[in-house]
């Protein structure tokens, strides 16, 4: 267990919650280690926080809710059988906006190995008859993910403040 110095405090790490980044976050490409957080009050969101850089962080959810569909996989996992598809979410700028997708950048989770990486699509399939109410992440990331108590809720406030990396 190594302690991390991450947008919400100090955070206690294992080898087993690091994710590593195999097709590099365009902007980021020199961030290779990340940890998946999840605050239970923020329902299907997660946050992607780099273990290099405290300050970076992205916000996640599954693509699903905002209506989204990606029946492909990316390159970096042609060979893989499970994997996890996620969009990074846009924070508003104002306080009359509304939440939105990168839809065309999904990053794509591969639990089994704890890697994952972002891929370029040409376009998003929209599905809003399947727009997910559901207020967890998605099971197949539950594993490696560091949950966080209610003591985080002053950091997690200020960082959704600051907007996403």
């Amino acid at each position: 267990m190594t302690d991390y110095s991450t947008r919400f405090g100090l955070l206690p790490v294992s080898d087993a919650q690091i994710w590593h980044c195999i097709a590099p976050l365009p902007g980021f490409a020199e961030l290779q280690r990340f940890a998946l957080l999840h605050v239970q009050e923020q329902g299907p969101f997660l946050w992607l926080q780099s273990l290099e850089e405290p300050l970076i962080a992205f916000l996640l959810v599954a693509p699903d809710h905002f209506g989204l569909h990606y029946p492909q996989r990316p390159h970096f996992a042609a060979q893989e059988t499970d994997g996890t598809s996620m969009v990074m979410v846009i924070l508003p700028q104002k306080a009359n906006e509304a939440l939105q997708a990168n839809a065309l950048a999904p990053l794509y989770f591969l639990p089994g190995t704890r890697r994952f990486g972002q891929w370029i699509v040409e376009h998003a399939e929209p599905n809003p008859a399947h727009v997910s109410t559901a207020k967890t992440p998605p099971a197949t990331l539950n594993a490696p993910l560091i949950h966080l108590g209610l003591s985080r809720q002053n950091a997690v406030a200020s960082a959704l403040a600051m907007g996403a990396a």
